[in-house]
C-alpha cells in the first residue's frame, strides 16, 4: 500500500510537470480525494500557522507549503472548495430506504414507502429490503427503551428522583455535578418555539414599507428565519434587523450561518446550515465549507471588530463585535486540537451524565415509544437526519458546537426539537415520506423547507442585518448616543418590534429597566411592540412551581383526574402500573401536564394567568411610547405547541400602564 508521504511525493512531481493552475488544482484535488485527507486543514493552513507534531498534521503542512509555492492556495480556498462542495453535498428530498448496511457495502438509494411495522421509525423500499435488513434494524426495534412497560430509572430502582426537593439521598459532589452540567453552558439553541414578529398580513399589511425590527438578546436565529419567511411574496420594503447577543459563541454562529446561507446555491446553503446550527457531527466537505465561510468572514473583520460582509446581492451583514469573536473564529476553525474520538467521548460524557439520567427519563415519561428511541438516538449521535439514514460520512466535530479545548458547550437536555412547533415538524415530515415516529427526520425536513425559503428571501428581499454582541441595555444606550451611526443604526432608528426575549426576568434586566431603555426606541405606530417573556415565573412566584402543591389537596386530585380523563396519563387501575406506590412515582413525570392545568396567582396582578402561559409561552407586550407617563400595552399569548405536543391556546389582554407598571386592567 502506497503510504501518504509517496503520494504527496508524486503529487510533488506531478506538480513541477504541469504549467495550468487549472491542472495543478486539479491534482491537488485528485490527490485529497485520493487520500482522504483533510479539506479543512488546508483551508485552516493556507492564513493560519501551526505547531502540530503528528504525522497528518506534518503531511497536511507540506502540502500547504507546496500548494504555496505553486500559487494555489487561494485558489484552492475560491474555486476548488465550492466545487469539491457541490458534487458532495446532497440534501434528502424524501426518506431513502433504511436498508443501509456501512461494514458489508450495502447501501439501498430508493424511496422508502413502507414503515416498519413495529416501531414505525423507518421505510423500505419493498418488503426484501426489510427483511435484509431485519438482523441490524432488530437492535433498533426491539430496543427496551420501546417497550410499553418502559419505566423511569426511579421507578424501577425504587427511590425518590433526584430533580424532587427534599431528596437527602444526594451527596455534594453530587449536587456539583448537576450544577456544573446544567448551570455553566451556553445556549446555542432556541429553547421554546420560533414565532414571526411582524406577521404583517395580521398588523401592518403595508407591504411597500420599510421595517426596522430588533432582536437585542437573540440567541439562535430561529425567530430571524421565522419572521423573513413570514413576509408576504409581494413585500417590496426594506427589512432593517438589529442581531444582538452578548454571548460570543452565539454571535459568532449567527454570523456563520448567514454567511452559509447566502451561498449560491439555494438547497445546498440550506443543508450547510440545517447540519451547522443542530447536528453536533459533519461530512468532511460540509466541514471544509463552515471552514471557509469562516475565513470569509475573519477577512472581512476588522481590527476595531467592524464588520461587513454581502450576503447575497440584495442583502448585507455589518455590526461591531468583541475581540474575542476572532479568537473563537480561530479556535473554531482549528481542526488541530481536538479530533473526532475526542469530540464524541466529551459529546458523551455530557449526553449520558449518570447524575442527569432521572432529569431525561423525566422527559421520556412523556413521550411515546418510538419518540423516546428517536430523541435516545439523536442523544446519542447528535445527527439531523432521517431515523437509519447512512450517517457514516459525518465523521468531523461540528467545532462551533465546542469550546477551543473540546469542551461541549451546552448542557445535556438542550434539543433542537424545542425551538420549532412540534405539529409543524411533523407535517413538514410527512411531506416528505418521513413517519410521524421519526422525530428529527421529520425536523430535518422541517428545518430544509425553512432554511431553502430563507435563503431565497436573502436574494429576494432587501435585508440588512447589523450584528452586536452587547449588553442589551448598553446596545439601548448606544444607539441613544449614536455610536453605532457608522454600522447602519442611527439615533433616529425606530423599531416596529424589539424582541428581548427573557431578559425581561427580574434576574436580567426586568420590566422597568427594558421599559425604560427600549420603550423609547419604538416606533410610534399602533402596530409597534416589545416582545418578551418571562422564563423563571414559576420559581419565583408564591405558590407557582405545581412541586409545592400538596398531593392531598382537592385542586391536586381534579387536575389529575382531568388529565386522565384526557388520556395524558393512565389511570391508577391501570395494569402497567402495579402499585399505588409506583403511581405516586410517575407524578414527576407528569408535572408538566399539571402545570398545563392549574390556574394560578399571577405574575402580574388582575389577569388569570396560568403558569404555563407565563413561564413557558412568548409573551408580546405591545408598547406604544408616548410623550407622557401613561403606556399602553396589550400582551398577546401565541398559539403554541411545545416539544410535548402540549398545545397553547390564543389570549389577547389590554393594558394601562401608569407609573411604572402599577396597575393593571383586563380588557
Amino acid at each position: 500500500m502506497t503510504s501518504p508521504l509517496d503520494k504527496l511525493d508524486a503529487l510533488e512531481k506531478e506538480l513541477s510537470r504541469l504549467s495550468t493552475a487549472e491542472d495543478k488544482l486539479n491534482s491537488v484535488t485528485a490527490y485529497l480525494r485520493d487520500t482522504r485527507d483533510s479539506s479543512r486543514r488546508i483551508i485552516h493552513d493556507i492564513r493560519t500557522e501551526t505547531s502540530e507534531t503528528d504525522d497528518e498534521a506534518k503531511t497536511g503542512k507540506r502540502l500547504t507549503m507546496l500548494m504555496r509555492q505553486h500559487g494555489l492556495l487561494e485558489a484552492y480556498a475560491e474555486l476548488q472548495i465550492p466545487k469539491m462542495l457541490s458534487e458532495a453535498v446532497k440534501p434528502l428530498e424524501n426518506v431513502l430506504c433504511a436498508n443501509v448496511d456501512i461494514t458489508n457495502g450495502r447501501i439501498c438509494q430508493e424511496e422508502g414507502k413502507q414503515a416498519c411495522g413495529g416501531c414505525k421509525l423507518v421505510l423500505y423500499c419493498s418488503k426484501t429490503c426489510q427483511t435484509q435488513h431485519w438482523r441490524l434494524h432488530k437492535n433498533d426495534c426491539k430496543d427496551p427503551i420501546r417497550s410499553p412497560n418502559w419505566k423511569p430509572a426511579w421507578i424501577v430502582e425504587k427511590r425518590s428522583p433526584t430533580f424532587m426537593s427534599g431528596n437527602n439521598t444526594l451527596n455534594e459532589r453530587w449536587q456539583n455535578d448537576v450544577d456544573r452540567i446544567a448551570l455553566t453552558r451556553a445556549h446555542l439553541w432556541g429553547n421554546i418555539p420560533a414565532y414571526d414578529v411582524l406577521a404583517l398580513a395580521r398588523n401592518e399589511t403595508v407591504l411597500g414599507k420599510d421595517y426596522n425590527v430588533a432582536f437585542v438578546a437573540s440567541g439562535d436565529l430561529r425567530n430571524v428565519v421565522f419572521t423573513v419567511n413570514g413576509l408576504p411574496e409581494e413585500f417590496s420594503g426594506r427589512l432593517t434587523i438589529i442581531l444582538n447577543d452578548r454571548d460570543s459563541h452565539v454571535t459568532l454562529r449567527n454570523i456563520l450561518l448567514l454567511s452559509l446561507l447566502g451561498l449560491p446555491d439555494v438547497n445546498s446553503a440550506a443543508e450547510l446550515a440545517l447540519h451547522a446550527w443542530y447536528s453536533v457531527f459533519l461530512p468532511m466537505e460540509y466541514a471544509a465549507q463552515v471552514s471557509h465561510a469562516g475565513f470569509r468572514a475573519l477577512q472581512d473583520l476588522k481590527v476595531d471588530g467592524s464588520i461587513h460582509m454581502q450576503l447575497s446581492p440584495t442583502s448585507t451583514l455589518a455590526g461591531q463585535v468583541s475581540d474575542d469573536i476572532r479568537s473563537h473564529f480561530l479556535a473554531c476553525l482549528d481542526d488541530t486540537s481536538f479530533g473526532m474520538g475526542e469530540a464524541a467521548r466529551e459529546y458523551e460524557r455530557v449526553r449520558f451524565a449518570p447524575s442527569r439520567v432521572d432529569r431525561h427519563h423525566r422527559w421520556y415519561g412523556r413521550l411515546e415509544p418510538s419518540h423516546r428511541l428517536a430523541c435516545l438516538e439523536y442523544r446519542r449521535f447528535g445527527l439531523v437526519l432521517p431515523f437509519g439514514a447512512k450517517n457514516d460520512h459525518f465523521n468531523m466535530p461540528n467545532r462551533t458546537l465546542f469550546s477551543s479545548d473540546g469542551c461541549w458547550l451546552q448542557n445535556d437536555l438542550a434539543n433542537p426539537l424545542d425551538g420549532w412547533n412540534a405539529k409543524s415538524i411533523v407535517e413538514a415530515g410527512r411531506k416528505h415520506g418521513a413517519s410521524r415516529a421519526d422525530l428529527y427526520g421529520c425536523l430535518y425536513f422541517f428545518l430544509s423547507e425553512q432554511l431553502r425559503v430563507f435563503a431565497r428571501r436573502l436574494r429576494k428581499f432587501r435585508i440588512s442585518f447589523h450584528i452586536f454582541n452587547r449588553d442589551a441595555s448598553d446596545l439601548s444606550k448606544a444607539i441613544r448616543a449614536g455610536n453605532l451611526a457608522s454600522y447602519g443604526v442611527p439615533s433616529t432608528i425606530r423599531f416596529d418590534r424589539v424582541d428581548v426575549s427573557n431578559i425581561m426576568d427580574a434576574e436580567y434586566v426586568g420590566i422597568p429597566r427594558i421599559v425604560t431603555f427600549w420603550g423609547p426606541l419604538l416606533a410610534t405606530g399602533q402596530h409597534a411592540t416589545l416582545l418578551g417573556y418571562f422564563m423563571n415565573w414559576v420559581n419565583r412566584q408564591k405558590g407557582g412551581n405545581i412541586n409545592s402543591l400538596d398531593p392531598k389537596a382537592s385542586e391536586y386530585s381534579g387536575m389529575m383526574e382531568g388529565l386522565e380523563d384526557e388520556g395524558k396519563i393512565p389511570r391508577l387501575t391501570n395494569r402497567s402500573l402495579a402499585t399505588a406506590q409506583e403511581y405516586a412515582g410517575m407524578i414527576g413525570v407528569y408535572m408538566g401536564f399539571l402545570m398545563t392545568k392549574r390556574p394560578s396567582s399571577n405574575y402580574v396582578s388582575g389577569i388569570p394567568f396560568s403558569p404555563i402561559e407565563l413561564a413557558a409561552v412568548w409573551v408580546v407586550l405591545r408598547v406604544i411610547c408616548l410623550n407622557s407617563q401613561t403606556v399602553n400595552r396589550g400582551i398577546l399569548m401565541p398559539a403554541s405547541t411545545n416539544s410535548y405536543g402540549q398545545s397553547v391556546s390564543s389570549r389577547l389582554y389590554g393594558r394601562n400602564l401608569v407609573e411604572g407598571l402599577d396597575y393593571f386592567v383586563q380588557s
